[in-house]
């Protein structure tokens, strides 16, 4: 297997080298915090630059005054991702989000409730596994959270039509058929949302128990809880497909876990562990440590502030390297690719679970892994680092 051996020109090109690992334990020791002017952005790598900038009042997760991408404004998803409390530093993200995180802590996944994420992932299995990998997590999500079966493939195309969305609008001239495309799908979402909240569906699931206790709860706002749970979806897609994807890459690899000893993972308590599970857990813990799918966050600055002793001014962009954070020492340590702080992302058992899931359904389904293991190509995006194994 060849590997490049020639470093990443920065911290974006980074994502998708086949090795970027050297390079960010380079850029954090000697770079920990500095203006790339290649980039036009502010870099944090150091470990205490990422809590300082994670942490700092003046930086917030949008650009100060663009709550929304101007791209999106005009419709539908803009509305929709006005209300997404990982996109929003203001009262509602006080509210909603810890509310949320109980929710989501609520999610069983005792054996039945893995049977049922295990038949949603043969629901969606395809040894194109470019496909699979993104679509797997969403209908496992689906299933877990009580969607009905016969709305998954829905589910999953107007998901995968949205992300595309918000990635074309940060381009610099974003085609406007893949907005309108996104507008459809985020109006699409939120009709499902609406009715799977509605107490008139079934009463056991987590969808309507969440409902129900948000009923109860004045300050929850309905349109926001209905956009942060399509909201599920969209954070689902890449980083769940970056874990389904690096660990299969792992495993065809050979790479020896580190965990493979530790098998059990907070969200899976079972005496007895499905065929090939332990295998897939170890695998997608040893990727949230080595390989992790998000690699990077960006934080705007809202006002002036000095961070790292250097004078930053209003506007200023600093790009987050997370995975150029220290390797976690044990598999239960932070994890640094679901963030720090008071965005740091609350889905990392549930996360971790549909990954451990997807993998499993692969290695069930007998394709031999060792026909993908000289693969060193990556999907080209900016801040997921996820396997692509259709061009290698």
């Amino acid at each position: 297997m060849h590997i490049d051996d020639s470093p990443p020109t920065n911290a974006l090109t980074a994502v998708t080298h086949p090795d970027p690992y050297p390079y960010y334990r380079a850029l954090a020791a000697q770079r920990p915090f500095d203006f790339d002017a290649s980039l036009g952005m502010w870099v944090a790598a150091g470990p205490e630059a990422l809590v300082e900038v994670l942490r700092h009042p003046a930086c917030g997760v949008r650009p100060a005054g663009a709550l929304v991408p101007a791209a999106l404004a005009s419709g539908a998803a803009g509305e929709w991702f006005g209300r997404l409390v990982r996109m929003n530093d203001g009262a509602e993200h006080i509210t909603l989000k810890p509310w949320l995180a109980t929710q989501l802590a609520s999610l069983s996944a005792d054996a039945p409730t893995l049977d049922r994420l295990g038949y949603a992932s043969a629901a969606a299995y395809s040894e194109k596994l470019d496909d699979y990998v993104f679509r797997q997590p969403i209908y496992a999500l689906a299933a877990w959270l009580g969607v009905p079966e016969s709305q998954w493939a829905d589910v999953y195309a107007n998901t995968h039509t949205l992300v595309a969305a918000m990635a074309e609008s940060a381009r610099p001239a974003p085609r406007a058929e893949v907005i309108a495309d996104g507008h459809r799908a985020a109006t699409t979402l939120n009709d499902f949302a609406r009715q799977w909240l509605s107490t008139d569906n079934a009463p056991d699931t987590w969808l309507q128990r969440t409902a129900n206790l948000a009923a109860l709860e004045p300050a929850i706002d309905p349109r926001a809880l209905t956009a942060n749970i399509v909201g599920l979806f969209t954070q689902t897609h890449d980083a769940c497909a970056g874990l389904v994807a690096n660990a299969l890459r792992r495993l065809a690899r050979a790479e020896p876990s580190t965990t493979a000893t530790e098998a059990g993972t907070p969200a899976v308590n079972r005496p007895a562990t499905p065929p090939h599970l332990a295998t897939a857990i170890a695998a997608v813990r040893d990727v949230i440590r080595f390989d992790p799918p998000v690699q990077n966050t960006r934080r705007f600055l809202h006002t002036p502030a000095v961070i790292c002793e250097r004078q930053l001014a209003r506007g200023d962009v600093v790009l987050v390297v997370l995975a150029a954070a220290p390797t976690p020492v044990s598999p239960d340590d932070t994890a640094w690719t679901f963030g720090h702080g008071g965005h740091a992302c609350p889905g990392r058992s549930p996360a971790s679970t549909l990954a451990a899931v997807g993998v499993q359904t692969v290695l069930a389904s007998g394709l031999d892994l060792a026909l993908l293991a000289s693969g060193t190509s990556y999907h080209p995006l900016g801040n997921a680092r996820i396997a692509r194994f259709g061009n290698d």
